[in-house]
């Protein structure tokens, strides 16, 4: 019989990140690599491997976060459609990780390269308010924050620069395009918007930690400007060891420029 040609996915994915050491796969840890593919490699009975938008660290969630996957056969079961494999996907999946949508991807998709931004989100309980229930998705803070100064601080943080101060890269490629900090109060929440066309290992997380010293009083805005010159004068992290906790951040959402990228389209397999 002919080979049967690849069919390729494009999936949003949500997962809580409490539990995961991250998303990429790790020897003898629990990521959301290894959790998608063992559940892909056990319903279609072949060696599947996924592709990310973007990395993740150790205990940061994703309610938007896109990959792909390509299977060079027709799964288990004669017309398996996407629809009827997301929900087979979803039930052989815990409960911390889930598919949101699942469709066919366009020809030349990659969702690290076709992206051109990425949406994070950051929450912050102040004051001394505490919520139980939230405690794994947002960092809980007896300070208030000074909400208007950290507005100030952020829009110093915006602009295509060297942010070699608040992150790293394998490949020392530290030079990233920041189009958006926004600082959000929702009565005893605060929301910390950031939009890139792509982020630093840690480089939210430092940037929300220089916001809540600016918010707490202890740093001035404008010595952002400072912080981030060192960075690029050194080559190196100028705020080692400065970084909020993983468990307030969220990637929120891919962007993608091309429409059809965008577009929802197609669920049949074949």
């Amino acid at each position: 019989m002919p080979a049967v040609a690849q069919r390729c996915a494009r999936a949003v994915i949500e997962y809580d990140g409490t539990a995961f050491a991250g998303s990429q796969y790790q020897p003898k840890l629990r990521t959301v690599q290894g959790e998608l593919e063992g559940a892909l490699n056990r319903l279609t009975g072949e060696r599947v491997r996924i592709r990310f938008a973007g990395r993740t660290d150790a205990g940061v969630h994703a309610t938007g976060q896109v990959v792909s996957f390509c299977l060079a056969r027709r799964p288990r079961g004669a017309g398996l459609d996407w629809r009827e494999l997301r929900r087979r996907l979803n039930r052989a999946l815990p409960p911390d990780l889930a598919i949101r949508s699942l469709r066919a991807a366009e020809k030349g998709f990659d969702p690290r390269r076709s992206a051109v931004a990425r949406v994070y989100r950051y929450r912050i309980r102040d004051g001394g308010g505490r919520r139980p229930t939230e405690r794994h998705r947002t960092l809980e803070i007896d300070e208030r924050l000074d909400v208007a100064a950290m507005r100030v601080a952020a829009q110093r943080l915006t602009g295509e620069r060297d942010f070699a101060a608040l992150g790293s890269h394998p490949h020392g490629r530290t030079v990233r395009r920041l189009d958006e900090v926004t600082v959000a109060r929702h009565g005893e929440l605060l929301e910390i918007r950031v939009v890139a066309n792509a982020f630093l290992r840690r480089m939210v997380r430092s940037m929300v930690a220089i916001l809540i010293e600016v918010g707490r009083g202890a740093l001035p805005a404008d010595a952002v400007d400072g912080l981030l010159a060192s960075g690029e004068r050194s080559g190196e992290r100028a705020l080692s060891g400065r970084a909020a906790p993983a468990r307030g951040l969220t990637l929120e959402r891919v962007i993608y420029s091309n429409t059809k990228h965008n577009s929802e389209s197609g669920n049949r397999i074949g």
